[in-house]
């Protein structure tokens, strides 16, 4: 039997046009502790909670995380999902830190999915923005965009892992896709992020109906050595006319108190992952 967790607003998509600023309506839901629920999995699910032990030491060193963690984020890819190749994208550190130098750093507490269906195409044409950023990392696996474009799948997947206190005061949420209508789902152009221009579509979600609610899920008190999985994007699910996205966000945690000891701090890790 599922425990929940606590409850906690979680912030929405406004109807109409809408951007990185502007009102968000925040809707108070209750979230699921993941430790009591015994059916979780990134197939069906959209994410899961996996154990990993990492060779990383200094989980701040961005150039010793591509270093270390990008090979270690490939090879477990590769492993859980059976593709050819997983290409592991730079890695992002959130922190107060960080924020401070980017904003985009901070966590983000708004309810979201990273890409959309225009992610596959966006990798591959040539005259995107998205080509600059892109093509190193094909390059560092002896591939170009064409082989993005003739592949039989493409899924992204994200790795999150908390590097800083287990009581962190915005963790991680993950939202049940099959809980979510799809006629909820907007998107939204994001330009530039992290300092960098990309131009990529973002998934973002319309609050549910009054007196509905979707299933948030949580991790309490992840360790160093537990990283979460999960899809923002899968051509198969988009063929298949089922969910690609996993909504998700920061919320804050009502039982963890205020103060520099509970800043959380977090590291995602990206793999593109390609079948021929």
């Amino acid at each position: 039997m599922a425990e929940v967790y606590c409850e906690a607003p979680f912030f929405y998509a406004p109807p109409g046009e809408f951007g990185r600023g502007g009102a968000r309506p925040d809707v108070v839901q209750p979230v699921l502790n993941g430790r009591t629920i015994d059916d979780l999995s990134w197939e069906a699910n959209g994410f899961e909670l996996m154990q990993h032990a990492s060779a990383v030491v200094d989980w701040t060193d961005t150039a010793h995380l591509a270093r270390i963690h990008g090979p270690e984020i490939e090879r477990l890819a590769t492993e859980r999902l059976g593709c050819d190749v997983a290409l592991a994208y730079p890695p992002i550190v959130r922190s107060p830190d960080a924020a401070a130098t980017i904003d985009d750093y901070a966590p983000i507490l708004f309810v979201h999915s990273d890409f959309s269906t225009d992610y596959g195409p966006m990798t591959w044409e040539a005259h995107r923005p998205y080509r600059e950023f892109i093509e190193p990392i094909l390059a560092s696996k002896g591939l170009d965009q064409n082989d993005l474009r003739d592949a039989s799948r493409l899924a992204m997947i994200q790795f999150w892992r908390n590097i800083g206190p287990v009581a962190a005061d915005h963790p991680l949420a993950l939202c049940d896709p099959r809980s979510v209508d799809p006629d909820r789902v907007v998107h939204t152009v994001i330009d530039t992020y992290g300092g960098r221009r990309v131009e990529f579509e973002l998934s973002a979600f319309l609050p549910p109906e009054a007196g509905d609610h979707d299933r948030w899920v949580t991790f309490p008190q992840m360790q160093l050595d537990e990283v979460l999985a999960f899809r923002t994007y899968d051509s198969v699910e988009i063929d298949a006319g089922r969910p690609y996205w996993t909504p998700h966000s920061a919320f804050r945690d009502p039982s963890v108190p205020d103060g520099r000891d509970h800043f959380r701090e977090s590291v995602e890790m990206r793999a593109l992952c390609v079948w021929h």
